[in-house]
């Protein structure tokens, strides 16, 4: 019985240490396509290369992997300096030594390749220019300024952490893009200015302005047969799951719609609500009626210049396309029935009507709200009233 027990433990220790070398091997096979954090070791002289079909101006590199999975790997690699596709494009910066870059690798059977310089490492200059924008916006605002900075965190948190990770996951874009825009019109404005009804009138407003954006284009987009497909939805397309029902592309461009318009929208909101509350405390006795026109005359000087701010964002976006459509001599016409070009007019035009029907909305709830008297003061009035009758009708 002893000895049976005994066959019986050794054979299940050897099917263990069988399956636990499968594991292992398995996962030597496992195919992995890597861009890594490397530094230039070494850096040579440009020079010419012939790959057997085309010969380029190449530089030959000597890099060591930085991440912590395959550290102080070394590989040498050839980096093209001129673009492989059309030679009459700029070259690209030579590397130097000491240069941090990023490569592509792949990881095949336990076994690391480098195979070419993807791009350099920017992360200093983009947190440079991140310090000196908080710095200047901490210097003029001062604790209106931390109270910026800490808005425009909870924005950022709540688009990569809530949005992109639940529309990756196949959740309904619209949906949570109005969760998303609300809840950052609410924090940010209450973070600003606290729970007033400056704050209200603004958060109402604004909410409008982002809806009728969204409904308009969601009206023209379908109007308009768009399909939101374009080179990054094709590229997304391939690496999502699979087994996954496939995102809709056309309600992320209208999600893209509803988020640019968000931040023109708020501006336009918060000023004049802040302009209606200003207005009120140096005028008490102002009516609702005269309140609301003051809004609207408001509106429409800061609409002058906020229209053409989106107008001219989305065109600098464009830029390149436009350009190429111009050079192959395609009309006017045909240049705005191009699905990228049209994509790009609706989220301009969608986003400043938005911001359009903010004026009157915001205008509006405030003259009603901020023009309102308090219910004490009212009364004392009436009293005030009551007792000038009163003594005039005694005489």
């Amino acid at each position: 019985m002893r000895k049976k027990i005994i066959k019986y433990c050794l054979l299940v220790f050897l099917m263990t240490l069988a399956c636990i070398y499968n594991c292992y091997s398995l996962a030597d096979e496992e195919y992995e396509a890597l861009t890594l954090k490397a530094e230039v070791l070494e850096a040579g002289d440009s020079e010419n290369y012939n790959d057997g079909y085309t010969t380029y101006l190449v530089q030959k590199v000597k890099v060591k992997v930085l991440e912590k999975r395959f550290y102080g790997e070394e590989a040498e690699i050839i980096y093209y300096l001129e673009d492989g596709i059309n030679s009459r494009l700029p070259l690209y910066d030579k590397c130097k030594k000491g240069d941090i870059v990023y490569v592509y690798a792949t990881y095949e059977a336990g076994e690391l390749s480098v195979q070419a310089l993807a791009f350099y490492d920017k992360t200093p200059w983009v947190i440079g220019l991140f310090v000196i924008f908080a710095g200047l916006i901490l210097i003029i605002g001062g604790s209106k300024g931390v109270k910026a900075l800490v808005s425009l965190a909870i924005t950022i948190l709540l688009i990569f952490i809530v949005l992109i990770p639940n529309v990756l996951d196949g959740k309904d874009p619209i949906l949570f893009t109005i969760l998303i825009c609300v809840a950052t019109i609410a924090f940010t404005f209450l973070i600003v200015s606290g729970i007033t009804k400056k704050t209200l009138v603004a958060v109402i407003g604004t909410t409008a302005g982002v809806v009728a954006a969204g409904i308009l284009g969601a009206i023209f987009s379908y109007s308009m047969r768009l399909t939101g497909i374009n080179e990054h939805a094709r590229m997304l397309s391939t690496i999502l799951d699979q087994s996954k029902e496939m995102i809709s592309f056309k309600n992320i461009m209208l999600s893209a719609i509803m988020i640019s318009a968000l931040g023109a929208c708020m501006d336009v909101g918060m000023s004049i609500a802040s302009a209606l509350e200003e207005i009120k405390s140096k005028k008490p006795e102002i009516s609702r009626k005269e309140l609301i026109k003051s809004g609207l005359n408001i509106g429409k000087d800061v609409m002058g210049t906020m229209t053409n701010t989106l107008i001219l964002a989305y065109v600098g976006s464009a830029m390149l396309c436009i350009l190429l459509y111009n050079a192959n001599g395609f009309d006017f016409s045909l240049i705005i029935n191009a699905e990228d070009i049209t994509s790009e007019i609706l989220k301009s035009l969608a986003g400043s009507i938005g911001l359009v029907c903010t004026i009157p909305f915001t205008a509006i709830v405030g003259g009603m709200m901020i023009g309102q008297k308090p219910i004490k003061e009212k009364k004392e009035k009436e009293e005030v009233e009551e007792e000038i009758k009163v003594r005039y009708f005694n005489g």
